[in-house]
Order: structure tokens, then C-alpha cells, then sequence
């Protein structure tokens, strides 16, 4: 064999190998804990309209009771009264009142034999008066008998509602006696009597008290 030093060596392919580095997972970065969501609660405009919405609301009903009580107006003397009470009676239709007032007071007509609704009958001889109460009830009945006071004048007792008093100078009755008890058989009046009354109280507690009413011409 001979030698050629001058012949280049086959070129030799040596095959690269690119090695590449394992890539290194950094740990994804976390965040600062996240505190829960606060509650949601009303605002304070929310809030605000609330509370005036409830004033509103308190003060319309005070409103309410105050308009309700003036057009009721004032309460009526006649709730207070009681059987045996003296009273004159004052004001007319829905103003219609009747007040306590000394039995002898010359003023003083009437006397409360029955107090009770205005829907009540009065026993016979008795007067029917009826006080409205406005917004505040079905109203006072009244069953009035004549105040048994020598002196007192009327022109007519044979009414079904309270007879009102007269002037004695052109009356056409005028109380002349006035006995405690009834009497419906044998009367105890003077000869000259031109009328006579007698009422009964009925029962041991009954502060209205029976009567026999003499009555002349004056």
C-alpha cells in the first residue's frame, strides 16, 4: 500500500448533540389572603329615608287622632251624669248637652230618672232626651223627670220631650207643692190643683226619688 500524504481524510460527520437544560418551574407567586366579601347593609341615605318614612307614618297618625278629636269635640257632659242628678239641659242637635246643676237652683228644670242609649224607650211620664255623641259612641239617652222645686213654671207637662221652663208671669202651671212619694190613687195636692205628677223609683239603690208634683195656675 502505498502512502499519500497529501490525500485528505475523509471528512468525518461527528453528530452534535444540543443538550439542553431541564427548565427549572419556578412556583407561581401568591397573592396576600383575601379577607370574605363584607355583608352588604343599607346605606345611610337608605336608611335615612327610612326613618322619615317612619316619622311620617307616626306623625300621620297622631295627625289623625288630633283631627279625629276635633271633629268629635268636646266630650259631653251628659256621659258623666247619673240617675238622681239635677241638670239643665244646653245647646241644641248635635250640640246638644246636658249639664249636673243644684237641684235648687230655680235654673234647674230637670231631673235624671234613666240614663242609658239613645236607642231606649222612657218609661211612661217621662221625658226623652237624647245627647249625640260624635266619633265617640252611639250617644246618651236620657229619661228626664221635672225637678220637684215649688216655683218652677212650664206651659205644657204632657210633651214627650223635656217641657222647657216659662216665665210665671204668663206660664201656664207653676209647681205650688211637692210631696216624697207616689200617689196614683188618692192625691195629696191642695183643692185647686190644676195637674199632678207622681213618679216611682224603682229599687233600694235608686238615687232617682219618687215624687207627687202639684201644679196650679199661676
Amino acid at each position: 500500500m502505498s502512502e499519500n500524504p497529501g490525500a485528505p481524510f475523509p471528512p468525518q460527520h461527528v453528530p452534535q448533540q444540543h443538550q439542553q437544560w431541564p427548565q427549572q418551574q419556578w412556583p407561581q407567586q401568591q397573592g396576600w389572603p383575601q379577607q370574605p366579601p363584607k355583608k352588604k347593609g343599607l346605606s345611610t341615605k337608605v336608611k335615612v329615608l327610612l326613618l322619615v318614612a317612619a316619622l311620617v307614618v307616626v306623625g300621620g297618625g297622631i295627625g289623625l287622632i288630633l283631627v279625629m278629636k276635633a271633629a268629635a269635640g268636646p266630650e259631653k257632659q251628659a256621659t258623666k251624669l247619673e240617675a238622681g242628678d239635677c241638670v239643665q239641659l244646653t245647646g241644641a242637635g248635635k250640640e246638644a248637652d246636658a249639664v249636673k246643676a243644684a237641684c235648687d237652683n230655680p235654673q234647674t228644670p230637670y231631673v235624671v230618672s234613666v240614663k242609658g242609649s239613645v236607642e231606649g224607650d222612657c218609661p211612661k211620664g217621662f221625658y226623652t232626651y237624647s245627647v249625640p255623641t260624635p266619633l265617640r259612641g252611639e250617644g246618651v239617652g236620657l229619661c228626664l223627670g221635672i225637678n220637684a222645686q215649688v216655683g218652677l213654671c212650664f206651659d205644657d207637662i204632657e210633651t214627650k220631650t223635656p217641657p222647657p221652663l216659662a216665665n210665671c208671669s204668663g206660664a201656664r202651671l207653676k209647681i205650688s207643692e211637692v210631696f216624697d212619694q207616689a200617689s196614683y190613687v188618692t192625691s195629696p195636692c191642695k183643692e185647686g190643683t190644676a195637674e199632678v205628677i207622681s213618679y216611682t223609683a224603682y229599687g233600694a239603690t235608686q238615687k232617682f226619688k219618687s215624687a207627687t208634683i202639684c201644679f196650679v195656675k199661676p
